[in-house]
């Protein structure tokens, strides 16, 4: 029971949790000493059409008419073919469901992990692991479903051999364990190799994302050369590796064939001569053996193959380690949003780095419209995504009504939030579809009302399909103020309980910006919304605006009464030639 439980555990392992391991590493095994009988059977008839007259013949060997013997051939072959058949079918199911398995561990691992994680990504990662390794890493699911069926097989031949001539066989498993003797530190070899390739094309793929992303800076800066050098120099550096990889993949097995086929014909010549073997009999056992011998071969190159497969599943298991959430989700639920409080909260974006966020505190009551400003560097989008639950506090805590953040369930949280970035990003799609964002709860009625209260109206009107508009990849058929106030829509359209805005009239002109803000005003006392930004006529609406320097908040006020107390304050008003607007 043991061994079964060890293979059932292997096949679990390799096939990354699917479905029925014991049944079908039960019917590979089947399948696979179906293939033996088979092989062998049609084997010892060949032997006996071939002999003709029967004489020496394995006592295995039925005594029957030249066609009834071919006849009885042509069945084992037709079983045969059923038997490979069905291996074929039960590893491609195999391996299309441990690729599936394979990719959602990884979506699922990637999406639980928390932001600072994902954030911290290398650009093209995920997709490269979804993509490329989990397929090359599935590749083993095939190759272990042809390790079962090839070694049953393997042990069939083997037993038929032992009852043809037990001297002979003795001979053939003596040359196998030389021959596996023989792969073993070519199969090291190019593994450490297939580590090697792995690891560099990881890096081509991440020299690869940065390019595509800095197209146009690369142009505009006249580097493209440069950029084509270096990445060059990768590709070069990664076809080497694989040159070797592909040499020592091909070459290793056709090799060891061949000193083992010296040594099988060194141990049949000693056979012959140390004893009384019939030709029949000894050509029946050659024959069995050189099928065994094969399917050794195949076997062994199947195991190296499984052994190479590490090198594509080390980083997948790397990745899916190093996005484990460090600590539970909360549970609790989050009825509505009242007053949100950092206490003593304090951020750093790596071990021994500065802190982004330094013993922040501040108190937004519900309905309260907040402006923060600040100095490059001084924590605000920090604050932000802390606001957000994006990043947990290192010290100090996030408080929802007197509620510990970190205790509300995240599901339950983030309904109720939204945010517009510096930056907003757009799903490949239409209008509809970015300002729905995948919210089932969002009718089309909420999108119409949340991409008129973004002022999109006058865009919709001139597109030809509404907001059924393609927005191109990643948003690419859009302007940045377009992308914007889709970003803006979206934000409005779930009915949220906490905004945050990252400069959101950044890339407005000022006629759209006025109707922005009146949007936003149209907020107040529905929900708290928190406004970073460096155009001081979007934050001179809201209730109070909190400075910050250095990761934390040095002043927060009303923003008439801090014009006139802070200085940092009083000459970004000066600068920007914009007064405290009365609010309505």
């Amino acid at each position: 029971m043991a061994p079964a439980r060890g293979l059932r555990a292997w096949w679990a392992s390799v096939t990354f949790g699917t479905r029925h391991p014991g049944r079908r590493v039960a019917s590979l095994g089947i399948l696979g000493a179906i293939s033996g009988v088979g092989e062998a059977v049609v084997v010892l008839l060949l032997v006996a059409l071939v002999a003709r007259d029967g004489g020496g013949l394995p006592a295995l060997v039925p005594d029957a008419g030249t066609w009834s013997l071919a006849a009885l051939a042509l069945v084992a072959v037709g079983a045969l073919a059923a038997a490979h058949l069905g291996s074929a079918w039960i590893a491609a199911r195999a391996a299309a469901d441990a690729q599936r398995s394979l990719q959602l561990m990884l979506l699922d691992a990637f999406l639980r992990a928390s932001w600072q994680t994902q954030h911290s990504s290398p650009p093209g990662e995920l997709q490269e692991l979804v993509t490329a390794k989990a397929r090359l890493a599935v590749n083993g699911t095939a190759d272990a479903a042809k390790a079962v069926a090839t070694t049953a097989t393997l042990l069939i031949l083997v037993a038929v051999a032992i009852l043809v001539d037990i001297r002979a066989t003795a001979a053939l498993i003596a040359v196998i364990a030389f021959a596996v003797l023989v792969a073993r530190p070519f199969q090291a070899r190019t593994r450490r190799i297939a580590v090697r390739t792995a690891a560099a094309s990881s890096q081509l793929a991440g020299r690869v994302a940065d390019t595509a992303r800095l197209a146009a800076d690369l142009r505009i800066f006249g580097v493209g050369d440069r950029a084509r050098e270096g990445l060059a120099g990768s590709v070069g550096a990664t076809a080497r590796l694989a040159r070797q990889i592909h040499l020592s993949a091909n070459a290793t097995p056709a090799l060891t064939r061949d000193a083992t086929l010296a040594v099988l014909v060194v141990a049949m010549a000693i056979v012959v001569t140390s004893a009384d073997v019939s030709l029949t009999v000894l050509g029946a056992t050659v024959v069995l053996l050189l099928r065994a011998l094969s399917h050794a071969q195949v076997l062994s190159s199947t195991l190296h193959r499984l052994a190479d497969r590490w090198a594509n599943l080390a980083p997948i298991m790397e990745r899916l380690e190093a996005w484990r959430p460090a600590a539970e989700p909360g549970r609790r639920r989050c009825p509505q949003i009242g007053a949100v409080q950092l206490r003593d909260v304090s951020v750093a974006y790596a071990p021994g780095a500065p802190d982004a966020l330094a013993a922040a505190s501040l108190v937004v009551a519900a309905g309260e419209q907040l402006g923060v400003v600040g100095p490059t560097g001084a924590g605000k989008s920090t604050l932000a995504a802390t606001l957000l639950g994006l990043i947990t506090p290192r010290e100090g805590s996030v408080l929802v009504d007197g509620v510990p953040l970190a205790e509300l369930d995240p599901a339950d949280w983030h309904a109720r939030v939204a945010w517009v970035s510096q930056d907003p990003l757009l799903l490949t799609g239409t209008v509809r579809e970015n300002i729905r964002f995948l919210r089932p709860h969002v009718d089309d009625a909420a999108v119409e009302r949340a991409a008129k209260a973004a002022v999109l109206g006058a865009d919709v009107a001139g597109w030809a399909d509404g907001l059924d508009h393609a927005v191109g990849p990643a948003g690419s058929a859009l302007s940045g103020g377009q992308r914007q106030r889709v970003a803006l829509a979206r934000a409005l359209a779930g009915d949220p309980q906490l905004v945050v805005l990252d400069e959101p009239t950044s890339a407005l002109d000022v006629h759209t910006e006025v109707a922005v803000r009146e949007t936003l005003a149209a907020l107040r006392g529905r929900a708290i919304v928190v406004v970073i930004a460096h155009r001081l006529s979007t934050v001179n609406l809201c209730d109070r605006v909190a400075v910050m320097r250095a990761g934390r908040v040095v002043a927060l006020g009303d923003p008439r009464e801090l014009a006139e107390r802070d200085p940092y304050f009083r000459e970004a008003l000066a600068l920007s030639a914009s007064a405290p607007a009365a609010r309505t």
